[in-house]
């Protein structure tokens, strides 16, 4: 996949050192029901966790989701 349609995060220290290094499709963010710009919220596959409850619970604690959001999207292996 070209560079440029990726988009990649990392953590930079005080010192300018580059670490923890991770692209992601932009598709990818883009499937995400919410559009979320945070690594941690995708697997490896580029899926978002959108459809898990940890990530869920986590969506609401950290960053003001309700559960309301999430009515429409299945748990990951729910059969509706």
């Amino acid at each position: 996949m070209a560079k440029e349609n990726m988009i990649q995060f990392c953590t930079i220290d005080a010192d300018g050192i580059v670490t923890d290094t991770r692209r992601i499709k932009q598709a990818d963010l883009l499937a995400c029901h919410y559009f979320i710009i945070d690594s941690s919220h995708y697997r490896e596959d580029g899926s978002c966790k959108c459809d898990d409850a940890a990530e869920r619970a986590r969506m609401i604690r950290e960053w003001g989701y309700k559960k309301r959001h999430f009515r429409n999207i299945p748990l990951r292996g729910e059969v509706i």
